[in-house]
């Protein structure tokens, strides 16, 4: 018996700036015909900025979930750019500050089922007075929520943005058990 899944043929059905989507006729592994619909993602980062004892979020409006959404700094990777590099950009972008000390907390993929997008999550606890111009389609404040009311929002499922989710879980697993900065 096959253990995967095999693309027979590959149809492009849109490029887009962000995504592209394509369908793909692939054969199952008991030798059925299925057709999958894929979004190709060139992937992003997040970033958990902890300063001051603080965690430091943007609020914007998300037009996909028609939802204001309290956010971690995030942003999509640019051609050629690592994403630690991207990171970095983000955080000038979005909160003005530059992370000093970017650490990696993982990374994962938010909907595998449909699409190819990975985001790799940082944290960082010190930072410089950096920012860069924002980008001219975006509309966010910034907010800084103390660490004890982001953890108690976390824990009552307050924050329902998938990747500050993730970050926040992390983040409070990892300084419960000393691998992690907690300023």
């Amino acid at each position: 018996m096959k253990q995967y899944e095999k693309t027979i043929k590959t149809e492009e059905i849109y490029n887009g700036k962000i995504v592209k989507l394509r369908v793909d006729d692939v054969e199952l592994p008991d030798g059925t015909f299925s057709k999958r619909e894929i979004v190709t993602h060139q992937g992003a980062v997040a970033v958990l900025a902890v300063k001051n004892g603080q965690m430091i979020f943007v609020k914007q409006y998300r037009i996909a979930s028609q939802r204001l959404l309290t956010e971690i700094p995030a942003g999509l990777l640019e051609s050629g750019e690592t994403p630690e590099e991207a990171a970095i950009r983000e955080c000038r972008e979005e909160i003005g500050y530059r992370p000093i000390d970017l650490f990696k907390l993982g990374e994962f993929i938010p909907t595998p089922g449909y699409c190819s997008e990975k985001i790799t999550l940082f944290c960082a606890t010190d930072f410089s007075w950096d920012p860069l111009e924002e980008d001219n389609d975006e509309f966010i404040s910034v907010i800084k929520i103390p660490l004890r009311t982001a953890r108690a929002l976390f824990i009552n499922g307050k924050f329902i943005d998938g990747k500050t989710v993730a970050a926040l879980g992390y983040y409070f697993t990892i300084t419960t058990r000393g691998f992690c900065k907690n300023k």
